[in-house]
């Protein structure tokens, strides 16, 4: 209705009300206009369900195709035998058969420690570090602001060698902090190098064997002892010795037992002719020097001996058969075509197989299955009428219909029962059989191949004419529809115009009107106050020059 009329009630002839009449107007040429925007609603309604029933078919595609493609690429699958110092997984189209695997080295990176130090922060001196990864240094600057354990660590980290360093508590006695620099990456190839040039600390070690300081436990005794030497052991590790049988350095034999982190035991003597300060051999390469004094059975002393090589840059190597492999990884791709081998320990000979993955075609029949039934519920539920119900979206639609006939004709010339796939006659929804599946794939492979590329030849041809994007049949059936709705649109756009011009054309002619009638109410109500008072006047009608006496 228009805004801004007044009603208007002819009180002296028939009591008209304007503004129903406006409305009265208005809503008689809104019909049509309503017609045409329901219209447009329905047109997005088969819109929205062309667009859920091409989503049907492309999912249907893709099932076909992975489907097909398993004639050409079947699906393989692995297994090992018990205790197998491996994993395998399919990584591409490995032949099927049996392999004998052995491993006898994991590869592994690099990884070098220095000799130990008492704390994290302990200063190593200002200068350069130089790293060597195959062949190129890389300097890095050690100075006031990164002269410690932990600076020198981040510095490594951030210098881009492809190496990670990092401060570790190792427990041991006397010095348990340590740098330890670890190549990112495992193989033989990967090994590095490191060299300083540093003053005013204590620069790491990362070439030689280190032996830490002497660390008194108990001494009742007055002679210091002090262990170095060369040290001589293949891992880092601690020292523990203990004085049983005390008595006067260079006077009395004494002996002294050790043990170390690995197991090692055992114990030695030192002979009543030693000479104060001269060597005596331990274990490992390690010395005692002892000076002069006495040691008292139960003293106990302990020390720290490193060495560099925490780990060796070393490939993988196993057997395949009569076959030697190396590989830089753990994940080992050359030594099986196809097959990844996730290397866990070092063992063997173990087993191999390699052959058809039933469970996995199964699984492709059985999507197939799925989207097929997708396809054909949202088909029938939106193309066929239901007596008493409203009509469904589509329901004019005869080019899915023929579609869907096209399908299940197609289905009739294949053996699905090689697939382990029955129909349901009444409804027309397929169902899969793992089991039979299975049973037909070992009973004849080859039917069930025939039977996927027969499967695929006849439906691939009507799903793809459907599912093209541009120029199938959902497609052009959807680009009609949205057709629909822009002309549609611009109809009710025109007759919205004209609307709204017929609206106001109306409201300037009721104002008219009204103007009209209040002069005629004025003339009324003037004769009718001069009949009272019976005293002549005048009044002039409004919109005109005529004036009138009483």
């Amino acid at each position: 209705m228009a805004a801004g009329v007044t009603p208007i009630t002819l009180s002296n002839f028939t009591g008209l009300d304007f503004n129903q009449i406006l409305q009265a107007t208005v809503a008689a040429d809104q019909v049509p206009i309503t017609d045409l925007q329901n219209q447009v609603a329905a047109e997005n309604v088969a819109i929205s369900t062309l667009g859920t029933i091409g989503a049907d078919y492309q999912n249907l595609q893709s099932a076909l195709t992975t489907l097909n493609d398993s004639v050409t690429t079947p699906p393989m699958t692995t297994g090992v035998s018990t205790n197998a110092p491996f994993t395998a997984a399919v990584n591409g189209a490995p032949l099927a058969g049996t392999y004998t695997v052995s491993v006898s080295q994991l590869a592994s990176a690099e990884s070098l420690g220095s000799q130990g130090y008492a704390s994290d922060t302990a200063g190593v001196g200002d200068g350069i570090v130089t790293i060597n990864v195959g062949g190129t240094n890389y300097n890095i600057t050690v100075d006031s602001s990164n002269d410690t354990l932990d600076g020198l660590a981040s510095a490594i980290t951030a210098a881009g060698a492809g190496v990670t360093a990092q401060v570790v508590n190792t427990g041991l006695v006397g010095a348990p902090y340590r740098l330890l620099v670890t190549s990112n990456t495992t193989g033989s190839t990967q090994g590095f190098t490191i060299t300083s040039s540093l003053s005013g600390g204590t620069a790491p070690n990362f070439a030689q064997s280190q032996v830490g300081p002497t660390v008194i436990n108990t001494l009742n005794g007055t002679a210091t002892p002090t262990v170095g030497g060369n040290y001589t052991g293949a891992v880092t590790q601690s020292y523990q010795f203990t004085v049983t049988a005390g008595g006067t350095v260079g006077t009395d034999p004494i002996t002294i037992a050790y043990t170390s982190d690995t197991g090692e035991s055992g114990s030695f003597t030192v002979p009543a002719s030693y000479s104060a300060g001269s060597p005596v051999a331990v274990v490992d390469g390690l010395t005692l020097n002892l000076s002069a004094g006495t040691l008292q059975t139960g003293d106990s002393f302990g020390v720290a001996a490193f060495t560099p090589q925490v780990t060796a840059a070393q490939n993988a190597t196993l057997q395949v058969g009569g076959q030697i492999v190396s590989s830089s990884s753990n994940q080992v791709t050359n030594a099986v075509p196809g097959v990844t081998l996730s290397l866990t320990g070092t063992g063997g000979p173990a087993t191999l197989t390699v052959g058809s993955d039933t469970q996995s075609e199964g699984n492709q029949i059985s999507a197939f299955v799925s989207a097929y039934n997708q396809l054909l519920n949202d088909i029938q539920k939106n193309t066929q009428a239901v007596p008493n119900q409203a009509a469904p979206p589509l329901a004019a639609d005869g080019g899915l219909r023929t579609s869907l006939f096209s399908l299940q004709f197609g289905l009739g010339q294949v053996n699905l029962a090689q697939l382990g796939i029955t129909v349901d006659q009444t409804t027309g929804q397929l169902s899969f059989s793992q089991s039979s599946f299975a049973a037909a794939q070992s009973a004849d492979p080859t039917s069930v191949t025939q039977a996927i590329t027969s499967l695929y030849n006849a439906l691939n041809p009507v799903v793809s004419y459907a599912a093209a994007p541009t120029t199938g049949l959902v497609a052009t059936e959807t680009a009609s529809d949205q057709q629909t709705v822009t002309n549609l649109n611009q109809q009710i756009a025109t007759l919205n115009q004209q609307l709204t011009a017929q609206e106001s054309q109306l409201q300037l002619e009721y104002g008219q009107i009204q103007a009209q009638v209040a002069g005629y109410q004025n003339i009324a109500q003037l004769f009718a106050t001069s009949s009272s008072s019976g005293s002549g006047s005048s009044v002039t009608i409004p919109g005109s020059n005529l004036t009138v006496s009483a």
